[in-house]
């Protein structure tokens, strides 16, 4: 009896095996036909019956690839070859999908691991060198063209070993919602100093920002002293995505005992691509400095080439003031991504104070620049400098310095 439950058991098991392999042909079918939907949706219950075989999740990856739903088809491959390292057609699709997502460090690092895989593949040496050029990593480019050589790759399918240029940066190559070549992390800190005449002030900040398919979210921690005061506070800040080009900027600030910090402010901005280059924005911000200060913003921005310039205009008003700006600047982004440029600007504001019988005006203009460059792919630095003057008649003028350092990964 004993013999028979086993043999039933084992041709049930049998059966069940053939069946999941009808359903695993089917599904590749599917993909040889170009239903890519279906074969995805094929591929779907085939994970869920068996979550630990990476041919699912390849061949649900390669579906989803050619639906070009990105996220989707990176987030299976990697799980692809995170339960089979050694499996090289799983490392062979990330790369590409990393490549045709202008990830090309992403790109470079699994076409090394694929290299170890098929060490005499001369088309993943030449993508590999490609991929690290794009990166701006020349030195290993060179390295990678060099095995390239060695394995008979034709000179003309070898990238030339020089820092690639972006013909034209546009509002999406530089959406602060996700950062350059794939990062899902970045640490900055801060500080900053501004004197005037015989009083200064000093501020730090440190923040922790990840990246997501969503956009990015970041927790930071602020502090400033002046006039003997010291005050410290918390952010949260956020860059979302939206619809089609779109995507949004909201900031949440507080802390618990205010001196020179507001106890509450809040921030919303919203960034549409209008085409053409163009990029419209409105803001509203909340500071919670006596009975509140309101702030109403809209600012339009024009890319073309590697320049980039933005005009922003506000209107301030409290309970006791009211008042205006304008700002406006211009970058170069000198090696054609959003990792380096360096920035001119201008900004004027008028102030009018009703606290008294007699209004009282004050009017102040600001000139500045800024520095922002990548020494390496994941260290980074910000360097800013401004010089602003009362023009109202009292001829006060106040110097700022910046120095943040980034490290992302």
């Amino acid at each position: 009896m004993r013999g028979l439950q086993t043999w039933m058991l084992g041709a049930c098991a049998l059966m069940v095996m053939g069946a999941q392999a009808q359903d695993a042909d089917a599904a590749r079918q599917l993909l040889r036909q170009g239903q890519a939907q279906q074969a995805a949706a094929a591929y779907s219950v085939l994970i869920e019956r068996s979550p630990g075989d990476p041919d699912h999740w390849l061949g649900r990856g390669l579906a989803n690839a050619r639906q070009a739903l990105w996220p989707a088809a990176m987030a299976d491959l990697e799980k692809a070859v995170a339960l089979a390292p050694g499996y090289a057609d799983a490392w062979s699709a990330l790369a590409d999908v990393y490549r045709w997502n202008d990830r090309p460090a992403a790109a470079a690092d699994a076409y090394a691991r694929l290299a170890v895989l098929r060490p005499d593949d001369v088309q993943v040496a030449v993508l590999r060198a490609r991929s690290l050029v794009a990166a701006g990593d020349l030195e290993g480019a060179r390295l990678a063209v060099q095995r390239a050589r060695e394995l008979g790759a034709a000179e003309a399918d070898l990238p030339a070993l020089s820092r690639p240029r972006k013909a034209e940066l546009t509002p999406e190559t530089l959406n602060p919602v996700v950062p350059s070549d794939g990062y899902k992390w970045a640490v900055s800190g801060g500080l900053f100093r501004t004197s005037s005449g015989s009083s200064s002030a000093n501020e730090n900040s440190l923040s922790v920002r990840r990246y997501g398919e969503l956009g990015s979210i970041a927790i930071e921690r602020l502090g400033l002293r002046r006039f003997g005061y010291s005050d410290q506070a918390w952010a949260v800040d956020a860059y979302p995505r939206l619809w089609n080009g779109a995507y949004a900027n909201l900031r949440y600030q507080r802390t618990d005992s205010p001196e020179l910090y507001p106890a509450r402010s809040w921030r919303a901005e919203l960034y549409q691509n209008v085409g053409g280059g163009w990029e419209l924005a409105a803001s509203h911000d909340y500071l919670g400095f006596g009975s509140g200060v309101r702030i109403e913003g809209v600012s339009a921005g024009k890319y073309w080439g590697n320049f980039f310039a933005r005009w922003r205009h506000q209107q301030v008003k409290s309970d006791s003031s009211s008042g205006s700006g304008d700002r406006f600047f211009v970058r170069y982004y000198y090696e054609g991504d959003a990792d380096h440029y360096v920035e001119a600007n201008l900004s004027r504001g008028r102030s009018d104070d009703f606290s008294s019988a007699l209004i009282q005006s004050s009017r102040s203009d600001s000139r500045g620049l800024v520095w922002y460059h990548f020494v390496t792919r994941d260290w980074g630095f910000k360097l800013s400098a401004s010089r602003s003057t009362d023009t109202s008649g009292y001829g006060a003028k106040a110097t700022d310095a910046g120095i943040s350092l980034t490290r992302r990964w």
